[in-house]
C-alpha cells in the first residue's frame, strides 16, 4: 500500500448520529447515496465517538486520544500545543492536508485549531465554485453543503496530480437548528405538519436544555421530520462528491471516509431534562455515530463490522495502512488502529467522555439570569460494551442499560446488576490510570461571540468556572 499511498477524502457530517439513517437500519429513506457507498465499501456498526460534542471529538480525532488525553473540551475551548497530529504526520509523509469547514469548533484559524497539520479553507467566504452553485432561491438555500463539495471538487481538480492529499470536509447540515432545504424540507414531514410552524416550535438550545421549553410529542415528531430532512440533503451531497471523484478517475484510488462526530438526543430522553442538547449525557443517540470507509483492495465488498471502534482508532489505522512508522505519533495515540477491527475484536469497551460545557452555563445565566444552572453541570465518564452501557456521573447518580434489551436506554437496571456496573467502573479507572491526562484551567475560546462578561463573573464566583485569579466585579450593574 505504501508504493502507491491513495488519497484520503474525510466527510464529516456534523450531528450526525447512526438513529436515522438507513443503512444503520431507520425506517425511511433518509441516505440512499450513503447506502451505496456502504454497499461498496466497510461500514462499521458499533463506532462511537469520545465526546458528545464537536471540539473534543475532533481532538480526538486529529490526536488519537481520549477527551482527557488531550484536554480540549467542556472546561478548556480550544487544544493546546504539544500533541502530534494526523495532518502532521501525512506532511511528513508527502501528503497535502486541506480542511474544508465552516465550524470554529472542527477547524479554525487560530492556535486554538484541533485539525492540527491542516490548511484550514472557511469555504463560505469563498465565491460559488462550479459545477455545484448554490441556488439563490430561498426555500432552496442550504447550511452550505453545496457550495462545499464544489469547492472541495475544485480544489481536487487543480492538486490531484501534484501528489497524494488528505482533504477533510466538514458539513453542518445535520446540525440544530434544522432547516431542510426543498425538496428535503417536506420529504419527510407527516400529514398536517408545516415547515415555519415546525422551526417556531422548536425554540433555542438554552431554553429546551434548563427546561424552560418541553416539547410535545408531536412537536418532537416535527424536529425529526426536519432531522431526517436534513440527513437526506447531506447525503444527497455527498452523492454529488462521490459522482465527481468517479468521473474524473480519482475515486478508486481514494479512501472515501463518512463519519458524524455526534449525533442529537431529539427527545428521546426528554424526560429526564435532555432537550435538544447533545452536549449533557453520553446517550447511544448522541455517541454512536456512523464510520462508512471505501477504497478498493481494502474497504470494499459491503462488509459490516460489528467490532466495537472509535473515533480515535482511524489515526493509528491510517498509519497502519498506509505502513508510516511515526514512532513519536504512535507512542502517543490512545487509540487502537481500525485496521485490527477488519478481522477481529480490537477493544471490550468503547470509553466515553464529557462535561457540561461552560458556555452552556454561560448561555444559561446569559438569557435567564434567575435561573439555577447547577443541575445541568455534571460530568460523565462510560463504558460502551457490545451488550450494556455503564454510565459513571459526578453526582453519584450511576446508570447501566442493557443494550440488547433496551437499545433506548430507558431502563437503568444498576440496582440489579451492582456487580456488573462495579465490573466497568473499575475497566474505566485501569483504562484511565494508563493514559496520560491532559488538564488545564478553564478557557472561554478568544473571539466567541457574546461572552457577557456578567454572566462569566457570576460562574466564578460560585465556582463554575475557574481561569485562575479573578477580580472583583466593577461592572455598572452589580450581579444578579
Amino acid at each position: 500500500m505504501a508504493a502507491s499511498k491513495p488519497n484520503i477524502l474525510m466527510f464529516m457530517m456534523d450531528t450526525q448520529g447512526t438513529r436515522n439513517m438507513a443503512c444503520y437500519g431507520y425506517h425511511r429513506p433518509t441516505t440512499p447515496r450513503i447506502d451505496e457507498i456502504a454497499a461498496e465499501g466497510v461500514l462499521f456498526e458499533n463506532h462511537f465517538v469520545t465526546a458528545p460534542w464537536t471540539l473534543p471529538v475532533h481532538a480526538s480525532l486529529h490526536t488519537g486520544r481520549y477527551e482527557s488525553g488531550h484536554g480540549a473540551g467542556a472546561q478548556h475551548e480550544g487544544l493546546e500545543p504539544g500533541l502530534i497530529g494526523l495532518g502532521d504526520v501525512l506532511t511528513a509523509n508527502g501528503y497535502k492536508c486541506v480542511a474544508f469547514c465552516n465550524n470554529d469548533w472542527a477547524a479554525s484559524t487560530d492556535q486554538w485549531n484541533p485539525a492540527i497539520g491542516f490548511e484550514v479553507i472557511r469555504y463560505g467566504a469563498l465565491d460559488p465554485v462550479p459545477p455545484f452553485v448554490p441556488s439563490d432561491k430561498p426555500e432552496e438555500k442550504d447550511k452550505g453543503s453545496l457550495k462545499a463539495v464544489g469547492v472541495v471538487s475544485d480544489w481536487i481538480a487543480r492538486h490531484d496530480e501534484q501528489g497524494p492529499w488528505c482533504v477533510y470536509v466538514n458539513c453542518t447540515e445535520p446540525h440544530d437548528p434544522y432547516l431542510p432545504p426543498m425538496p428535503w424540507r417536506e420529504q419527510f414531514m407527516l400529514p398536517g405538519m408545516d415547515y415555519e410552524d415546525a422551526v417556531a416550535r422548536k425554540g433555542n438550545q438554552v431554553d429546551s436544555t434548563m427546561g424552560a421549553k418541553m416539547l410535545t410529542a408531536h412537536e418532537w415528531a416535527m424536529q425529526r421530520a426536519l432531522y431526517d430532512g436534513s440527513t437526506a440533503c447531506l447525503d444527497h451531497r455527498i452523492g454529488l462528491l462521490y459522482d465527481e471523484l468517479k468521473r474524473t478517475g480519482v475515486l478508486d484510488r481514494t479512501l472515501f471516509i463518512v463519519f458524524g462526530d455526534h449525533g442529537d438526543d431529539i427527545g428521546e430522553h426528554a424526560d429526564v431534562g435532555y432537550s435538544y442538547h447533545s452536549q449533557n449525557g453520553v446517550w447511544d443517540t448522541v455517541c454512536h455515530t456512523p464510520l462508512i470507509c471505501r477504497l478498493p483492495g481494502v474497504f470494499e465488498g459491503g462488509r459490516r463490522i460489528e467490532h466495537l471502534v472509535q473515533i480515535i482508532d482511524i489515526f493509528p489505522g491510517l498509519l497502519d495502512l498506509l505502513e508510516i512508522e511515526a514512532p513519536e505519533a504512535r507512542q502517543s495515540i490512545q487509540g487502537l488502529s481500525l485496521m485490527g477491527a477488519l478481522e477481529e475484536p480490537i477493544r471490550e469497551f468503547a470509553l466515553i467522555e464529557a462535561q457540561t460545557p461552560k458556555h452552556v452555563l454561560r448561555r444559561i445565566w446569559s438569557t435567564h439570569p434567575e435561573h439555577d444552572p447547577r443541575w445541568v453541570y455534571k460530568a460523565y465518564k462510560a463504558a460502551r460494551t457490545l451488550e450494556h452501557k455503564y454510565i459513571w456521573t459526578s453526582t453519584g447518580e450511576d446508570l447501566l442499560f442493557d443494550i440488547v434489551k433496551d437499545p433506548d436506554e430507558q431502563w437503568n437496571i444498576i440496582g440489579e446488576r451492582p456487580e456488573l456496573a462495579r465490573e466497568l467502573r473499575q475497566k474505566i479507572e485501569e483504562l484511565l490510570m494508563r493514559c496520560e491526562q491532559r488538564t488545564f484551567p478553564d478557557m472561554y475560546r478568544p473571539g466567541r461571540r457574546n461572552l457577557d462578561p456578567q454572566a462569566i463573573r457570576r460562574l466564578a464566583a460560585w465556582g463554575l468556572y475557574q481561569p485562575g485569579v479573578v477580580r472583583p466585579w466593577e461592572g455598572d450593574e452589580q450581579p444578579r
